[in-house]
């Protein structure tokens, strides 16, 4: 089993529970300081983890014994122990940095996947290879999204006479802003709409912009 199906594991096993990262490091702690393992759960740590982990962490034992304890795990439970595969979570592509609602995410770093629920993506009917995963700073947007958003994006959709807010690359960075067609420009231009009135518009060459998808969900933390 290889560390992005344990990793979809453990999200899924934690989200059947109803705990967050803070609960999972809480539980944790107590199997490891047992065992004489000297680790600091903490919520970062599991955090670190789910979402850009690339290394099996030493302290994963740990994590597994307070999902058994919680009542997530079955004792004979074979997934674990046999690392049999797991069919709860699938893994989308995520942006490496943050998709602006405002000034723009350069897009720097390593692409890398994070864990979805594998009901919610078939509920979207889109491959997973087709969604990127990413995530809102900024306020231009709002109130439909705000910061902090998880987004996923459909990539197949990037003919912008069909409605809805798109991720886009404007030149400057990737953003995430309603287009628009500008009638009877030659070269072909498009609006670029922010949803909040202190935002204003701005016309774009069409060749100036990379637009790679149709936004289809939106996540938010209360």
């Amino acid at each position: 089993m290889d560390i992005d199906v344990k990793r979809a594991w453990l999200i899924s096993e934690r989200e059947k529970l109803g705990w967050n990262q803070s609960d999972l490091a809480k539980r944790a702690q107590p199997f490891a300081d047992e065992a004489g393992y000297v680790v600091k759960f903490n919520q970062q740590l599991i955090w670190n983890f789910e979402n850009t982990g690339k290394k099996m962490p030493g302290w994963f034992r740990y994590a597994v014994e307070a999902l058994k304890a919680g009542g997530s795990v079955e004792e004979d439970d074979a997934r674990i122990s046999n690392e049999a595969e797991i069919v709860d979570a699938v893994m989308i592509e995520q942006l490496p940095t943050f998709v602006g609602a405002g000034g723009g995410g350069t897009g720097e770093g390593d692409m890398r996947s994070i864990a979805f629920s594998r009901g919610l993506v078939e509920s979207l009917r889109i491959s997973p290879g087709d969604l990127l995963s990413i995530e809102v700073e900024g306020d231009s947007m709002e109130p439909t999204f705000r910061p902090g958003d998880q987004l996923l994006v459909d990539r197949r959709k990037t003919n912008t006479a069909q409605p809805g807010a798109f991720c886009l690359w404007d030149g400057d960075g990737y953003v995430v802003k309603f287009i628009e067609r500008i009638a009877g420009t030659e070269p072909p231009m498009v609006k670029v709409i922010s949803e909040n009135s202190r935002y204003a518009s701005q016309p774009r060459l069409v060749s100036e912009i990379r637009v790679m998808g149709r936004v289809v969900w939106v996540g938010r933390r209360i």
